[in-house]
């Protein structure tokens, strides 16, 4: 440096310039990663605000562009699942929407179409026409175990279809064709005039909800939702192999009580496939001239197999017969028996014998 210039007052000149601010490589990283990694683009853009503060680097406005358009993208994902679960979740209830009528939980069954308070139940006409193979019988009244199994012991069984969740008998009640139809998922059940054609048989509820039992397939259909199965099962009311429905096979034949509004005093239950049979051979030998019957093979205001009361396995109950309500109840008093109605006339879940 020059002495002389020092001497003068002057500042002498810096021997080296300061070199210009550098972009943050981290906000750099962020803005590219916005497009393709969104959680490490919001990782290093804040990164890189800290470091640009401390050092003042520049980058800042990378940094921030990267963040604004990776908490964009993250809220159009919440945005779009969210829309997602609503579709599902409006989905789910339209499938079950298409079992109504079919009644799920103690008081809240549902009522079947036929029962409206007070409200005159209407009148349909029903086509006399069946599917391939079946006759309407000159008489309606049960002479067969299916009979009384399938259509709970009112009527006589001309058709039986099945899928993996709903079971459709094709009855002749007071001479018209009549369709119980059943839900596995719910337990309950529903009847409706039948129309029946051609490999098919289905029916109408007051909702509009549509029943239809095929060769091929079993199909619900609401206002907004088509529910469809794989038929299972498609036989004649006359099969051999519907001789004896729910039969265990141990010493005491299954039985189809009358369904007349008699008390019964239930003494145990079992749904359990791997062991019904012994388990109803139990209660049947401690309670000598009881017999056994399946919900679903009973009358109407027996609730079948569901997924809140059984897992949807079919449930087994072990009774004895009671002369009155008063008999019944002095049956029960004390033990952890339990009394129930045998009623057509009822709605279904509606068979609990009322003590004092």
């Amino acid at each position: 440096m020059n002495e002389d210039k020092l001497e003068d007052g002057l500042r002498p000149f810096p021997d080296v310039y300061a070199a210009p601010a550098r972009t943050n490589p981290f906000a750099i990283a962020s803005l590219v990663l916005a497009f393709f990694a969104t959680v490490l683009s919001i990782i290093f853009g804040h990164v890189a605000l800290s470091q640009i503060k401390r050092t003042g680097e520049r980058g800042r406005g990378l940094a921030l562009a990267g963040l604004w358009i990776s908490y964009l993208s993250v809220a159009a994902l919440l945005a779009a699942i969210g829309v997602i679960w609503v579709i599902t979740l409006n989905a789910q209830h339209a499938v079950a929407t298409a079992a109504q009528g079919y009644g799920k939980g103690g008081a809240t069954y549902a009522p079947a179409p036929y029962s409206y308070g007070s409200t005159p139940r209407p009148t349909y006409s029903a086509p006399p026409a069946g599917p391939v193979g079946v006759t309407q019988p000159l008489s309606s009244s049960p002479t067969s175990n299916a009979d009384r199994a399938y259509c709970q012991n009112r009527g006589v069984l001309l058709w039986l279809a099945k899928s993996a969740t709903y079971r459709g008998a094709l009855c002749s009640i007071n001479g018209a064709q009549t369709l119980i139809s059943m839900a596995s998922d719910v337990g309950g059940n529903i009847t409706l005039p039948a129309r029946a054609g051609t490999s098919s048989f289905s029916a109408t509820g007051q909702d509009g909800t549509i029943y239809t039992y095929g060769e091929g397939t079993v199909s619900i259909v609401t206002g907004s939702k088509t529910f469809t199965e794989p038929t299972t099962l498609w036989q004649s009311g006359t099969s051999p192999s519907l001789s004896s429905p729910g039969d265990l096979g141990i010493s005491t034949p299954i039985s189809y009580p009358s369904c007349n509004d008699s008390p019964i005093v239930v003494y145990g239950t079992a749904w359990n496939d791997a062991t019904n049979a012994s388990e109803v051979e139990k209660l049947l030998a401690a309670h000598p001239g009881s017999s056994y019957l399946r919900t679903d093979l009973s009358c109407r205001n027996f609730r079948g197999p569901s997924t809140d009361n059984s897992g949807g396995a079919d449930i087994y109950a072990v009774y004895g017969p009671a002369s009155s309500t008063s008999s019944a109840c002095q049956q029960i008093a004390g033990t952890s028996y339990y009394g129930r109605v045998l009623s057509n006339s009822r709605e279904p879940g509606d068979n609990l014998l009322k003590c004092g």
